[in-house]
């Protein structure tokens, strides 16, 4: 498996497409994923998408892209126009070659607190990516959705009932946390179609509501990527590991009646071992072994950025080499 970053990541910096894959290069990553065309190429220029991706592959960089989410709910136009965007942009990515692209179905906290139940989300996003099946099929290219404040189960069915051929799964090891899922049995659950990822850690600890996220540098949270990892490789060994790093914070209702009615596949196993990274936070929080949550987050990204990305990176490798010997 191989180690990059998203370009998300480092947007701070402000750079063209170029100057990111030469950020990868400099500090020793070998990948890099688009967060979106946009910031690539806005008018969808081929030539331009097959500059990039071949400037990318003569510095040994491997790029993949993301493109619009596949929520007509929430797409914000008629969805016979957002369908014919999406046929546009999967046609000029596979013009460059990048045929394995990440989408997503929330951008926000839509699964709470949209007017419509989130189950027509689900289904309503399962129909519109079957109905790009003959553009997928066409250009030999697959959706692989994020779970970004939806679930793994939620993204697990979708996969079954569209195909596995043309959707998969980017899974997000932190933000399995948002809806109290275990990092490790989400990798399980999803294992089998991950292929895209956003690497990411987190600790969680608890408030009076529930417990609050906040991020950190791979290996620095409760992400046990010692055990994910291998689950990943066993899976898809030429997988791209896609550091994507940022602050915030988010609360999870978890003591709240209406969040877990919103949650319903959430077992008493998953839960009771969702608690237990909490109270592992909390032991290193007393202990002094975390800054606290607070002053940590007190501090601007942008002046942790490359510590953390370095952290990051050295961190996942030593696991990716310890796992080859």
């Amino acid at each position: 498996m191989k180690i990059g970053i998203d370009s998300f990541t480092i947007r701070e910096l402000k750079l063209d497409p170029y100057g990111i894959i030469d950020f990868a290069q400099q500090h020793g990553f070998e990948g890099v994923q688009f967060d979106s065309l946009e910031e690539v190429s806005p008018e969808l220029d081929e030539r331009k998408l097959q500059d990039v991706k071949q400037y990318g592959d003569a510095r040994g960089i491997v790029t993949t892209m993301s493109i619009n989410n596949c929520n007509p709910i929430t797409a914000g136009v008629d969805e016979a126009v957002h369908r014919s965007v999406l046929e546009k942009q999967i046609r000029a990515c596979a013009s460059a070659g990048w045929h394995e692209l990440r989408s997503y179905i929330i951008a926000s906290d839509e699964r709470y607190v949209h007017q419509l139940p989130w189950s027509e989300h689900v289904e309503r996003s399962a129909a519109f990516i079957t109905s790009l099946r003959p553009v997928l099929e066409s250009c030999g290219s697959r959706i692989n959705l994020e779970n970004h404040g939806d679930t793994t189960f939620e993204l697990l069915a979708i996969v079954e009932q569209v195909g596995s051929d043309i959707c998969g799964i980017c899974l997000d090891t932190a933000n399995t946390l948002v809806n109290a899922e275990d990092p490790v049995m989400a990798a399980k659950r999803v294992a089998p179609y991950i292929r895209m990822t956003h690497i990411k850690d987190a600790i969680i600890s608890f408030t009076d509501r529930g417990v609050r996220r906040q991020g950190k540098a791979p290996g620095q949270g409760n992400v046990d990527f010692a055990t994910i990892l291998p689950i990943l490789e066993a899976h898809n060994p030429e997988l791209m590991l896609a550091i994507e790093d940022h602050k915030w914070l988010f609360d999870i209702p978890i003591f709240e009646e209406e969040w877990m009615r919103k949650n319903p596949d959430i077992t008493a196993l998953e839960l009771s071992s969702f608690a237990k990274l909490a109270v592992d936070t909390e032991r290193r929080l007393a202990a002094g072994n975390l800054m606290q949550i607070e002053e940590y987050e007190a501090i601007p990204y942008r002046e942790q950025m490359e510590e953390r990305l370095t952290q990051g990176r050295d961190y996942i490798r030593s696991l990716i080499q310890g796992g080859a010997e």
